[in-house]
């Protein structure tokens, strides 16, 4: 009788699948298959920070946080459990490599007297170190269904009704089960050696900055040939045949000029994003993690930071929504404050609109600000107070990351990225070129008589001691509040000829930029997951730190 329940809940229309399993165990990998989406992956623990879920023919499936056990250990378990709690059907996802570990949670998964399904990934790393599994065997032994297909075969077997009469037989795991060669490989020695970890980690960095920013690799040289295609030729083939002045100056400085010439730093983030996708695909991310939980334990963090602090070269606001995992409030707020003074890849343009100009080569300018970033969150999270944070997380493999993955990766990246200079970065272009070149009483005027010259003159005493008396400057500098692309987009609108600082006063604004509040998306970000009250504190202190800090930058450098 027990069986036709399950029978008939597998296939009612409307059913609730749920991904469960241990973290890193490819449930995000698995549901985007399923379901065509394109949420992210990572070969490390704590991807997956809180559930999604999309419905394809009548089936909600639904991608849960991963769990070791049905405990209140860490926000992920909690949402993971509630989400198990609420399934027609579990998908229990485990990882070959470690599938003695993975039965623990399927043994917790069956008490719950709800349809559950096993569906084991990473088969062919098993086979490589000599492993073994046979389904049919494993399937008798647990009692329950258990799949080894490809994802497209799963999904049509959990649409056309899984028969979950599954006849258990007196069978041992090893019956069902090798696992081959458990010991360390190579690689994963070199990794979990902290000095090797932490001197790999420097050395890839500083090699991504120099193939970005150099001025004989590929990042600059692409950069340089988007700018004379969308600033130079691009705009001179649209207005060249235009009469009005204002329409020339609007598609010209507003439009091209602006969100144009953000556009152009395209090739050298797309370097940066395929450095940190490798890095987290590899699982040397995870390796990092590990071997830097000592050292970061010293300055209050956990080694669960290590993925947040490199999430945050890529976004702050991606970077805020991986401390879910963490198991207590205290270390997750500690984090979340430190995360801003990590350099996102918005911040990449702003660093090269001030520095390039001063120096031939900027990279190792634009390195030191990176690096400076990195140390500043590190010396910040000492000086906080509260508990430590124990880590629990799962050690994964070193291994060559799959080229597939890593292109799909970027392109999400780069594509989010178009789409936010296209979308919100025009759009705030497009508005400030507005309020740049008409009066208060609505005429077309110079820059200098406009309303946003009015206006931000009033805010230009800020930034005297940092040398800037500029008022395009002052309006770039406060946009960055909203998104840091907006900063070098408006100096690339209002001053196309260049800032014309002088060294002490470009440092000064690089440092003001690292050290102020990340954007509004990070902001959001950080009062869902913290609150709003301990967001608002944050926010006041790092706008103190970024004015403060760049008043010193300028004084030390003018000396």
């Amino acid at each position: 009788m027990r069986l036709k329940i399950l029978r008939r809940a597998a296939e009612k229309p409307g059913m609730r699948a749920v991904f469960a399993g241990n973290p890193n165990a490819g449930k995000t990998t698995l549901f985007n298959a399923v379901t065509h989406s394109s949420l992210r992956t990572g070969n490390f623990h704590g991807v997956t920070c809180s559930a999604s879920e999309k419905t394809s023919n009548g089936i909600t499936y639904v991608d849960a946080p991963g769990l070791y056990a049905m405990t209140n250990y860490s926000m992920e378990e909690v949402s993971a459990a509630e989400e198990i709690k609420k399934a027609d059907i579990i998908i229990d996802v485990a990882d070959a490599l470690t599938l003695e570990n993975s039965l623990n949670l399927t043994a917790k998964l069956k008490s719950y007297d709800k349809p559950v399904v096993l569906y084991v990934t990473k088969l062919n790393q098993l086979k490589r170190r000599g492993g073994s599994l046979d389904a049919e065997k494993l399937s008798h032994y647990l009692g329950i269904p258990v799949f080894t297909c490809p994802p497209k075969q799963f999904k049509k077997a959990v649409e056309d009704g899984i028969n979950f009469s599954v006849a258990t037989g007196k069978l041992s795991f090893e019956d069902c089960y090798f696992a081959g060669r458990e010991s360390l490989s190579r690689a994963d020695k070199l990794f979990y050696n902290r000095f090797f970890a932490l001197a790999f980690f420097i050395a890839a960095v500083a090699a991504m900055f120099f193939f970005a920013f150099h001025p004989v690799m590929p990042g600059a040289l692409l950069k340089d040939l988007v700018e004379l295609a969308v600033c130079d030729k691009l705009c001179a083939l649209i207005t060249g045949k235009m009469q009005n002045e204002a329409l020339i100056s609007l598609l010209s400085e507003g439009v091209l000029g602006g969100a144009g010439s953000v556009l152009s730093f395209l090739p050298q983030l797309a370097i940066l994003y395929l450095f940190l996708t490798l890095l987290d695909e590899s699982g040397i991310t995870s390796a990092l993690s590990f071997c830097a939980d000592g050292f970061f334990a010293k300055v209050n963090l956990s080694g669960r930071a290590a993925f947040s602090l490199i999430s945050g070269f890529g976004c702050t606001a991606a970077a805020i929504m991986t401390t879910r995992g963490y198991s207590t409030e205290n270390a997750q707020k500690r984090t979340i404050a430190v995360l801003p003074y990590i350099p996102c890849g918005a911040k990449l343009p702003v660093f090269l609109t001030f520095l390039a100009p001063l120096f031939k080569n900027p990279f190792p300018a634009v390195t030191c600000f990176y690096f400076a970033g990195l140390l500043v969150s590190i010396a910040f999270s000492a000086l906080l107070k509260g508990r430590k944070e124990d880590m629990l997380s799962e050690v994964t493999p070193i291994v060559f990351p799959q080229l597939k993955a890593v292109g799909k990766k970027l392109y999400f990246y780069l594509k989010s990225f178009i789409i936010k200079v296209s979308g919100v970065i025009l759009a705030f272009c497009i508005l400030s070129w507005l309020a740049s070149h008409f009066s208060f009483t609505f005429e077309y005027v110079e820059a200098d008589k406009s309303m946003l010259a009015t206006v931000s003159r009033g805010l230009t005493f800020l930034f005297y001691p940092m040398g800037i008396s500029d008022w395009r400057l002052a309006y770039a500098a406060l946009c960055g509040f909203i998104a840091k692309e907006n900063v070098a987009a408006t100096v690339g609108m209002l001053m196309p000829a260049g800032t014309g600082l002088g060294l002490a006063q470009s440092v000064a604004m690089c440092a003001f930029i690292l050290l102020c509040p990340a954007c509004v998306s990070a902001f959001s970000a950080s009062c869902k997951e913290a609150g709003l009250k301990f967001t608002l504190k944050c926010f006041a202190v790092q706008t103190a730190v970024a004015f403060l800090g760049a008043y010193l930058v300028n004084f030390l450098f003018s000396l």
